[in-house]
């Protein structure tokens, strides 16, 4: 179960998030606990992790290096020679520690851009599962969770995993990301000749994949871990009410500059603040916070809810740090024409209550599976 390593929720949830699968491991989490204390800020978040890489890594546990190698990555720029290094330190040592020959890597061309695959095939599968992450996934995050979820059970499934527009190597390609996910997602179809798939989208990826379903008929399924409704409520579900008001008028350019003062200001004492304004303006490719949040206006089910028509599994946790509550419940209401819409919410007494069940994930796992067998 999730574990309280720090008080700042946002590298307390990270550190779940990427060492969820070394719980059990007491030297591990006394290593955590040993290191705790020195994480204050993002300078020292990415020290401490990047030492414990090499330390791990010189010891052959290329495994637990890899996720260390992630944890020192997650809050550098993508612009520096830091993150270059602990990028391809993290893919050296992951991809040694598992067995990739029952992977193989492709890419499909798209808009200029080369999109990484990732597929795992099972002989006389006649049913195709698309996976891919969201707003600050790697492929190979996605990777270890079919390896380890039980996915690859499913023997009547191929899988394709992908990274798109805005996401890991094709955001180090400098190509941002798009909220008509529709589009990425047709030539990965075309690409490989699909007429029926199902999608898979986690984090931010529930938006873009129930997004995509939205105008993409040959997929069938559409699995939202975690659901979204709109990827503003990421920077805003913690705004006062007249923070929250200011925001619709941020097109008038004087109040677009009282924004991005404010809120670089409070970014300096906000980790996650800060965080989510660097990343987002990475990945949109914009300059300020109020350029991000006419960017992220874009990222939401409004006006394309009525063209879901296919089987919908949404699921959610009640102290998600990126989602409110009552989004689920917004989004099963919203989607009227949809064929079957599943739902769960899950809490402390279930586990999973985090974002994308950090902390048990596969409780979700479990209910994706299901609904992948029916």
């Amino acid at each position: 179960m999730y574990k309280k390593y720090l008080t700042n929720e946002q590298f307390n949830f990270q550190i779940n998030r990427f060492l969820e699968p070394y719980y059990t491991d007491d030297n591990v989490q006394q290593t955590i606990k040993e290191n705790a204390e020195k994480l204050v800020n993002e300078e020292s978040w990415y020290r401490v992790w990047n030492q414990l890489g090499l330390k791990t890594e010189k010891k052959g546990r290329n495994d637990l290096a890899a996720a260390y190698y992630q944890l020192a990555d997650f809050f550098l720029a993508e612009e520096g020679i830091r993150k270059e290094q602990t990028y391809a330190a993290f893919q050296r040592t992951f991809y040694t520690s598992i067995a990739q020959v029952q992977i193989k890597f492709e890419t499909v061309p798209y808009a200029g851009m080369l999109l990484p695959i990732a597929r795992f095939s099972h002989p006389g599968a006649t049913k195709t599962l698309i996976f891919h992450g969201g707003f600050d996934s790697y492929l190979e995050e996605i990777i270890r969770l079919t390896l380890t979820s039980g996915l690859l059970q499913l023997k009547d499934y191929n899988i394709i995993l992908f990274e798109g527009p805005g996401q890991g190597r094709v955001l180090k390609d400098g190509f941002p990301m798009t909220h008509a996910w529709e589009k990425p997602i047709k030539a990965i179809l075309d690409y490989y000749q699909i007429d029926a798939a199902v999608l898979l989208g986690m984090s931010l990826g529930g938006y873009l994949a129930v997004r995509a379903a939205a105008f993409e008929p040959r997929i069938k399924k559409v699995i939202a871990f975690d659901v979204y409704y709109s990827m503003l409520d990421s920077f805003t579900m913690k705004l006062s009410p007249q923070a929250r008001t200011a925001l619709t008028k941020i097109a008038n350019p004087a109040i677009a500059s009282k924004i991005d003062a404010a809120l670089t200001e409070a970014a300096k004492s906000n980790i996650d603040l800060a965080f989510k304004i660097r990343k987002g303006n990475e990945v949109m490719q914009t300059h300020n916070a109020s350029e991000l949040i006419k960017a992220a206006q874009q990222y939401t089910l409004k006006g394309c809810e009525k063209k879901v028509t296919q089987d919908v599994l949404l699921l959610a946790g009640n102290q998600d740090l990126y989602v409110p509550t009552s989004t689920i419940a917004l989004v099963a209401k919203k989607l009227v024409n949809a064929k079957s819409v599943t739902q769960f919410l899950f809490t402390e007494k279930s586990g999973g209550e985090r974002h994308c069940q950090v902390g048990n994930k596969q409780i979700a796992f479990e209910k994706i599976i299901s609904f992948l067998e029916k």
